[in-house]
């Protein structure tokens, strides 16, 4: 779980967090994607030190989970509540445990976000409200698909080998995660690779760039919190 390509930051306007508190392991990674390694090194400042790259027998499959499909997998304060209010009336221990870190962690949200801003907002509710305030599941979407892409293939959707690269250097967007949005043809491998003068860094070349795997689609936004607390408080 990492990045975010066509929606904004967390943590800056164009950075997620664990892209921006690495970026330049986040971009070395990514470049075991690609055909040269060696051909998508970051550059880095004179205090950063880094290693070679490891021997591998061929490209690193990374599949990506950004912002972008994390953030609409959310835990919602009203279906929390109506699923431990009973447990707590009968003395459950778990349920107590669970009220007792998600009810700050709800609140925080509430103090950060606008009613718009909220992950969740848009679902189709009038208005967020107290009740529909949300918490996104961005690690957890990446244990569900671990857990449930073998048996379940069709319901997950990838986009594959997408040119990601993260940004190491910039004053303003250092952890952006950058993408050609040109409308522009990238070489087939193994077709004729010519330099255009009009393609500063290679982005349409087949020889250079990465190619990572990116998570776009899932079994649905609603339906990993409703597991989750089945799983959770399974009796």
């Amino acid at each position: 779980m990492g990045g975010a390509v066509d929606v904004p930051g967390n943590m800056t306007p164009v950075a997620e967090f664990n892209t921006i508190a690495d970026p330049v392991a986040a971009a070395r990674i990514y470049a075991l994607t690609g055909k040269d390694p060696n051909a998508m090194l970051p550059p880095v400042d004179k205090a950063t030190k880094v290693g070679d790259y490891p021997k591998l027998d061929g490209r690193l499959r990374v599949i990506k989970f950004p912002l972008d499909i994390t953030t609409q997998h959310t835990l919602r304060r009203d279906e929390v509540q109506r699923k431990l209010d009973p447990l707590i009336k009968e003395k459950s221990p778990l349920a107590e445990w669970v009220n007792g870190f998600l009810t700050p962690t709800f609140q925080k949200q509430d103090d950060l976000h606008t009613e718009d801003e909220a992950p969740g907002a848009g679902e189709g509710k009038a208005g967020i409200g107290k009740g529909a305030t949300s918490i996104s599941l961005h690690d957890i979407v990446v244990v569900w698909y671990a857990l449930d892409a073998a048996i379940n293939p069709d319901a997950w959707r990838l986009k594959t080998q997408e040119d990601i690269r993260v940004e190491t250097i910039g004053q303003w967007t250092l952890g952006m995660c950058v993408t050609d949005h040109r409308s522009r043809a990238r070489a087939m491998e193994g077709e004729e690779d010519v330099p255009s003068e009009s393609d500063m860094g290679d982005w349409l070349s087949w020889k250079v760039g990465n190619r990572v795997d990116r998570c776009v689609g899932t079994p649905g936004e609603r339906v990993l919190a409703g597991r989750m607390m089945e799983g959770i408080f399974a009796r």
